[in-house]
């Protein structure tokens, strides 16, 4: 998200090349773990300021650098949205010094509070640059079951609930990763690398042509290129060959994420968002 001019590209182009996109955002780097922390430290007592004050300042950096290159973006509209989410955060953690806990159900809500505030700049920048925007609200659309902390969603009947939403075909789509609504309407979240599964059930619920993940690698190699200067990338694999690379600890990768598309043979491609150049490697489509 700090890199968002670097991700606005990918969006033109992708329009460009296939018609209508969606596009689903997690939270600018180091936030969630900022939100993590200041439940874990009040809970036990510790101060969570510093954290508060790291994350405020990550979000005030960010809209400052985008009213700076954005024409009309919308900065006093945003910073009052994001001063008033973290004026609730304060809010709740208060609540929580006080109860010594915190329920698994306020965790939730808390700690998907930066993909919230990313669709909302996110959309401020579009809107910007003069295009129609269509928010998918997680929690009423992706229907899911399970814990607060690690639900997983019904594919039918969010698909059923999206449908009906008849969003203009040209609308940029955004989502905020991450979250769904379980059956009473209360929000939960989908556990670890929860955005990247909420892109592919976002594009099984579409039937979108192909699922792209976006990360901070040009794809899927056979061990860990940072660790092994011989991994190799690989340039395509079935689904079963990604599931089990995925087992087998494949960080790029995860069980959840491959399902969705592999129910309905969505390909899959895995790209880097600094080096959106790269060959359009790791696309797997083969049963």
């Amino acid at each position: 998200m700090q890199n968002v001019f670097c991700v606005l590209p990918i969006f033109w182009k992708s329009n460009a090349r296939q018609g209508q996109v969606a596009t689903v955002l997690s939270a600018p780097a180091k936030i969630t773990n900022h939100l993590v922390a200041m439940i874990e430290k009040t809970i036990s007592g510790q101060d969570a300021l510093p954290n508060i004050s790291d994350a405020e300042r990550i979000f005030a950096e960010l809209l400052t650098g985008l009213a700076a290159a954005q024409p009309g973006f919308p900065l006093a509209q945003l910073k009052t949205f994001v001063d008033q989410e973290f004026a609730q955060i304060k809010h709740v953690l208060h609540g929580i010094s006080l109860l010594g806990q915190c329920p698994d159900s306020i965790n939730a809500a808390l700690i998907c509070r930066g993909e919230k505030m990313s669709i909302a700049i996110m959309a401020g920048v579009l809107e910007a640059r003069g295009h129609n925007v269509t928010v998918i609200d997680p929690v009423e659309k992706l229907l899911a079951v399970g814990h607060y902390l690690e639900s997983t969603v019904d594919i039918a009947e969010s698909t059923r609930r999206i449908a009906a939403s008849r969003i203009p075909a040209d609308h940029m789509v955004l989502m905020a990763g991450f979250t769904a609504g379980n059956e009473k309407g209360e929000l939960v979240v989908l556990g670890r690398n929860g955005s990247d599964y909420s892109a592919a059930v976002l594009a099984a619920c579409l039937r979108a042509d192909c699922c792209e993940i976006w990360t901070d690698v040009d794809g899927v190699y056979t061990c860990d290129p940072r660790q092994v200067p011989d991994a190799r990338l690989l340039k395509s694999m079935s689904y079963q060959e990604a599931m089990e690379l995925s087992y087998f600890g494949a960080k790029v990768l995860h069980p959840r994420t491959i399902t969705p598309i592999a129910q309905f043979q969505i390909p899959c491609l895995i790209k880097n968002t600094g080096n959106p150049q790269a060959p359009r490697y790791a696309h797997w489509c083969q049963s």
